[in-house]
């Protein structure tokens, strides 16, 4: 018999996954859609990730583990695209310690309507277990569609993170795979993706759990290229709005989200994953705020007076204000993450 290429591809990085990768690859294994192969790539795991793989592999043949020298997930997702199969309609993209709803990719293809790209809504889990939810209303969006919501979806983070979606498989092909950074790579991802793509269908069911553990923080992990990625992500999304027809609003939008990846990139200086001295955070926060693009986009943006106050601080160009400022930030979000959560959030 001839063989015959899935529907969809799951692509799943891991690295030393062992104690919560069986409940995510069954989450995928066990969906009521079945016509899908799923790609673990394990990227160099020290614990018992392998075996475990071996195992489940053994009582379902959907499953295909790829083992590889530890090179970060991003470098992991590329090697798992390479891996599927001529003839797969879609891709998909799933963390090791995450779930899928069990109807959640019968939901998605089922309501795809052809569409190069299918978002649909996603919940964090907190540790604590409360759960927030993020979605948009249903829609289909060509070109000019696209354009006017960009913003709003931006907004609504549904363009920072590679899960949650469908790829069609011809749209990423052997030209579009993530570049090889620690942070950002999933937008950076999208966007190009986004800038070939002829439609997009947005899906308003919360069917994706990314699940938080303890010690996780809205206040994310240190990364010294993280300024650069936010560079260039701006300026790739400055390249993609253009190509659309995009408002003046939707720049002011997107303005909106630079800022609070910059604003990152100066409150992540305070998490203790940061090792620098004061003198070396000093330097790093003088590089940003010197930086032109950071003067020129970091003013008139979406969100009220809150974030266009901190863009004033970051155009002041003054270092220990602004590592003041952000330290006073870090330290508002630590007593109410809450309230932290609502000025990240705002949509």
């Amino acid at each position: 018999m001839e063989h015959k290429a899935a529907g969809l591809a799951v692509i799943m990085p891991a690295y030393n996954a062992g104690h919560y990768i069986e409940k995510a690859v069954r989450s995928i294994l066990e969906q009521s859609y079945r016509d899908l192969r799923l790609i673990v790539v394990d990227d160099g795991s020290t614990d018992d990730t392998a075996q475990i793989l071996r195992r489940i592999q053994q009582q379902d043949s959907r499953l295909r583990h790829i083992s590889v020298p530890n090179g970060g997930p991003a470098l992991a997702r590329n090697r798992g695209l390479d891996a599927v199969e001529p003839g797969t309609e879609y891709v998909m993209f799933a963390d090791a310690d995450d779930e899928l709803l069990p109807d959640a990719v019968e939901y998605a293809m089922a309501g795809a309507q052809g569409a190069d790209m299918v978002f649909f809504g996603f919940t964090i889990v907190s540790p604590s277990g409360a759960c927030r939810p993020y979605c948009e209303p249903e829609q289909l969006l060509g070109r000019e569609g696209l354009g006017a919501a960009f913003g709003r979806l931006y907004k609504s983070n549904l363009f920072n993170q590679v899960w949650g979606k469908l790829f069609k498989a011809e749209l990423i092909g052997s030209a579009h795979r993530f570049p090889d950074y620690r942070w950002g790579e999933d937008r950076l991802f999208i966007f190009h993706c986004l800038e070939q793509c002829r439609s997009v269908k947005i899906l308003p069911e919360c069917k994706y759990r990314y699940i938080m553990h303890p010690g996780e923080s809205l206040i994310s992990r240190f990364c010294l290229d993280k300024p650069r990625v936010c560079l260039e992500a701006d300026t790739t999304v400055q390249r993609l709005c253009a190509s659309l027809g995009s408002s003046p609003e939707t720049d002011a939008d997107c303005r909106y989200m630079f800022a609070k990846s910059i604003f990152s990139c100066m409150t992540t200086l305070f998490s203790p994953s940061c090792k620098m001295s004061p003198g070396e955070k000093a330097a790093y926060v003088r590089r940003i705020i010197n930086e032109p693009q950071v003067r020129l986009r970091c003013r008139n943006v979406f969100g009220g007076a809150v974030p266009n106050l901190l863009c004033a601080v970051v155009r002041s160009r003054q270092v220990w204000l602004n590592m003041a400022v952000f330290r006073l930030l870090v330290l508002a979000g630590r007593i109410s993450p809450a309230l932290f959560t609502r000025l990240k959030h705002r949509k």
